[in-house]
């Protein structure tokens, strides 16, 4: 791997301050002029607090970090996988009544500025119905769960609660960083393309959970992706509206239910396995009425990027598309190395009566090199033919506009040096509470003792080992992302322009003859 330059200059006196002020108010892409709350620079880390006045630091649980406690009465978390005859996932399992959640109690310990022990008293609690979640991430042992709050002793009946300093919400994630051994990629990640965008991006907090008494580990707690005023604040749906609102994701597993019957779908250009799912109007709005709509007006788009016209160089894609979103998005998921863009976790909305937006962005488990299933490779153009991207590739405007945004972002936000010292601030925020996470997870750096779901798996024609391609610390782990992105972001600098090729009309003639 390229190794990571050191021996950077440290700034000084006036130097250090400009530098403290950019990243305190780091530009939005020149999208808005909103601020994003990142945790680590709002709260206090471990050495501004200063030595625990209740416990001096010598109790179970001390921490700087939220705390989130959950009861679960003894009753089985519904959720976990189990194997087809493949080896792959086939199904899940329910719950010991066959509930596919349970009801569980739940508090966290949040106050800001202080210190935080798995005794005191809560600053928000309630009910939930709680389980596991994710797509492979329900493999590690280390869980992630969806907790949706309701109101005492009515589990029918959502109740919206502001957890951890975010805004009030009825859904959220818990991520629990398994496979990526620096704990840090999903909130690296998500804070940056909030900055990149300016639209709204899931807000995230760090925090340690306690299930039923037993230590967890390090998690961090998302907003889940959710038309509210709070969230995805889209044009709120009503029954018999002519023009409506609507947010739809490709997932390889999916309600059918819900599952749209799309051009790409039927004209074999969407990848096997994958559908379209509609998810806003929710289930109890979705019509058939409804469904039409959604479904003519998702084909409208999709018909329009696959005809001649797109290939004679029309520009009527910009009419129904939003070219900021989509132009926002390739760059990210680029930087990033996500390799499965339009395979799975990709989300599409449009407001009624605006133009149709990709995104919000969701899941970066796998970013930077870090796909259980393969590497990803930083020297090279990952989604450029992938999807939807391959069509609008071929459009010069699009290309230019690619190019000249990349540039842009890599003299700010995506620099190599904001980028870095991002990275070196989070991981020492965190301080402590990396050690305790690996207290329990720590046997994980040891490929041997994991499943062939929890670890990394070597190319058979690489010659390498499960332990080339696993981490053997938390620090080599932390070494390895940041070789990755730094790499990433050079290699991007030098060949953004080449994407020029796709749209080039010598090509793009090709492409219409055949």
């Amino acid at each position: 791997m390229t190794a990571v330059r050191r021996g950077m200059v440290v700034m000084a006196g006036v130097a250090a301050c400009i530098l403290l002020l950019s990243l305190l108010f780091q530009d939005m892409g020149d999208r808005t002029g909103v601020m994003r709350y990142q945790q680590h620079r709002a709260q206090p880390s471990e050495e501004e607090l200063g030595r625990c006045a209740v416990c001096g630091g010598a109790g179970q649980l001390c921490t700087h970090l939220p705390i989130i406690r959950i009861e679960t009465g003894g009753k089985t978390i519904p959720g976990r996988p189990y194997e087809g005859e493949n080896g792959d996932t086939a199904g899940y399992y329910a719950g010991e009544d066959g509930e596919e959640e349970i009801l569980v109690r739940f508090s966290t310990v949040s106050e800001e500025g202080v210190w935080h022990h798995a005794d005191d008293a809560a600053t928000e609690e309630g009910e939930a119905l709680f389980r596991y979640r994710g797509n492979s991430s329900r493999w590690f042992a280390k869980g992630n769960f969806r907790l949706r709050t309701v109101e005492d002793g009515n589990p029918e009946q959502s109740r919206k609660m502001g957890l951890l300093g975010m805004k009030s919400g009825k859904e959220w994630s818990l991520h629990g960083p398994f496979l990526d051994k620096t704990l840090m990629r999903n909130y690296l990640c998500m804070n940056l393309s909030a900055e990149v965008t300016g639209e709204w991006t899931p807000d995230v907090r760090f925090c340690e959970v306690l299930l039923d008494g037993e230590y967890q580990g390090v998690y961090l707690l998302t907003e889940t992706i959710d038309v509210d005023e709070n969230r995805l604040a889209l044009h709120e749906y009503a029954p018999g509206d002519p023009v409506m609102s609507y947010l739809v994701r490709i997932e390889p597993r999916t309600n059918p239910e819900k599952v749209l019957d799309n051009f790409t779908l039927y004209s074999y250009r969407m990848e096997p396995g994958r559908n379209l799912e509609l998810l806003y109007p929710g289930t109890i709005n979705q019509t058939q009425q409804v469904r039409s709509y959604v479904q003519a007006d998702f084909n409208e788009v999709e018909r329009m990027l696959y005809s001649v016209e797109m290939l004679d160089g029309s520009d009527a894609w910009q009419q129904v598309l939003d070219m900021d979103s989509f132009v926002d998005y390739y760059i990210l998921m680029e930087f990033f190395g996500i390799n499965d863009t339009f395979g799975a976790s990709t989300y599409f909305y449009r407001d009624a009566r605006g133009k149709l937006c990709i995104g919000p962005v969701w899941d970066y488990n796998n970013a930077l090199d870090n796909n259980f299933l393969r590497p990803s490779s930083s020297r090279e153009f990952l989604i450029s033919q992938r999807g939807w991207y391959a069509k609008l590739m071929q459009d010069e405007d699009f290309v230019e506009r690619v190019i000249t945004r990349d540039r842009d972002l890599r003299k700010g936000v995506l620099s190599e040096a904001r980028r870095v010292a991002d990275e070196k601030e989070v991981q020492a925020w965190l301080g402590s509470a990396v050690d305790r996470n690996f207290s329990v997870w720590g046997y994980s750096f040891n490929p041997d003792m994991l499943t062939s779901h929890e670890r990394h798996r070597p190319y058979p024609e690489s010659g390498e080992t499960l332990r080339d391609v696993n981490p053997s610390s938390y620090e080599e782990a932390v070494e390895w992302m940041m070789e990755y992105m730094i790499d990433r972001g050079q290699w991007m600098d030098d060949h953004i322009e080449s994407l020029r090729q796709y749209s080039h009309p010598s090509r793009v003639a090709n492409q219409t003859l055949g």
